[in-house]
């Protein structure tokens, strides 16, 4: 069931995020009053699989509902908490769900501003198990921090009260760790796309890497031909690389970097 507090809940956005996050706390008891989006079809999607009215501005939004979540582009949200405000129909918690926003994107427009941040990669097409999302939450006062806790942890066992800069920090971390981390997987795709190689032949190595670091330091657990030092391979590589400029220039570069890290014991 939903934390003590708040219960009724409206989501404005129908990208990955709000996809994802909507049946969740659907999911975990709580009334999903609206979800606002501008593609009619996404919000009427979303908004049947969680029992909520599909608006299309801001005037449509249930002013009784106790939490706004804004599931939008980092870009937006200052501008539509302004919109928000100048509605001067809502009272209740407007909580963005953005790693690089800070909290007065919305407390300078608004001042019941929150954090609901869940440090996970979202997409439509797949459903991660919200038990284990670290979610981040900030409160322009503490009631609100509290109020956002008990949303979180009915969603997760792991809800922690992070604020603006240590969020952005976490969120440059993020990049690395999962962003950066997938487009190198769509080299290791593009390359193998070039022989009869079916790329899952790698899904036990990406697997074997990312677990590995559980409790370890991923800098002393760096493996590969630049941390040995192995030249010869090295060139080979860069040889093969020879008709892609821009993969070659990166494979260079983090190789360099990699040396740099057995020298210095850090990466940055």
């Amino acid at each position: 069931m939903s934390g003590e507090g708040i219960r009724t809940i409206s989501i404005a956005g129908t990208g990955n995020v709000a996809f994802n996050l909507a049946p969740a706390l659907y999911k975990a008891g709580f009334e999903i009053r609206c979800i606002l989006g501008r593609n009619p079809e996404n919000t009427a999607e979303l908004a049947s699989m969680v029992q909520a009215r599909p608006v299309r501005t801001v005037d449509e939004i249930d002013a009784d509902t106790e939490l706004l979540i804004l599931a939008l582009p980092d870009q937006v949200i200052p501008g539509f908490s302004l919109s928000i405000k100048n509605a001067g129909m809502f009272n209740g918690i407007m909580a963005h769900t953005s790693g690089s926003q800070s909290l007065g994107a919305i407390t300078q427009h608004h001042a019941g501003g929150g954090v609901f941040y869940p440090l996970q990669s979202f997409t439509k097409l797949t459903r991660p198990e919200f038990s284990g999302v670290p979610i981040c939450i900030e409160g322009a006062t503490p009631l609100i921090s509290s109020s956002l806790v008990m949303v979180a942890k009915a969603l997760s066992g792991d809800v922690r009260l992070i604020d603006t800069g240590q969020r952005a920090l976490i969120h440059l971390a993020a990049v690395f760790a999962s962003n950066f981390s997938n487009y190198m997987y769509s080299v290791a795709d593009c390359l193998l796309a070039k022989s009869t190689v079916d790329p899952d032949i790698l899904l036990p190595l990406i697997r074997e890497t990312a677990m590995r670091i559980h409790g370890g330091d991923a800098a002393n657990l760096q493996t590969g031909p630049a941390v040995r030092r192995d030249w010869s391979t090295i060139d080979m590589h860069l040889s093969m690389l020879r008709n892609n400029p821009d993969i070659r220039e990166i494979y260079k570069t983090i190789s360099e970097l990699i040396v740099k890290l057995k020298d210095t014991g850090g990466a940055c």
